[in-house]
């Protein structure tokens, strides 16, 4: 198993743009991939501009197929725009 744990922080007043369009994709991504066995957004009850992602997928592979798809690159170019600074991604393997 693969997990992945990844951050995000929106731009002051974009907070809850971000939320929406995490829960939309992690709504895709549910009933896309079966391989994914996690894919659950958490905003952060100290800072709303913070949603961390937890990724749990089968194996390398759906982890690395989830990153391919067109559903997965339009989120990154919707949210990079309003994203402060950078995604912190962070891998673990089983």
């Amino acid at each position: 198993m693969v997990t992945i744990i990844a951050k995000l922080k929106a731009v002051p007043g974009k907070e809850t743009f971000l939320a929406e369009q995490c829960e939309k994709m992690a709504e895709t991504v549910r009933e896309k991939e079966a391989d994914c066995l996690e894919y659950v957004p958490y905003v952060s009850v100290e800072d709303a501009t913070v949603i961390v992602f937890v990724e749990t997928y089968r194996d390398a592979a759906a982890f690395d197929y989830h990153l391919t798809t067109p559903y997965f690159k339009e989120f990154v170019d919707t949210i990079t725009p309003i994203l402060a600074g950078k995604l912190d991604v962070r891998r673990f393997d089983e």
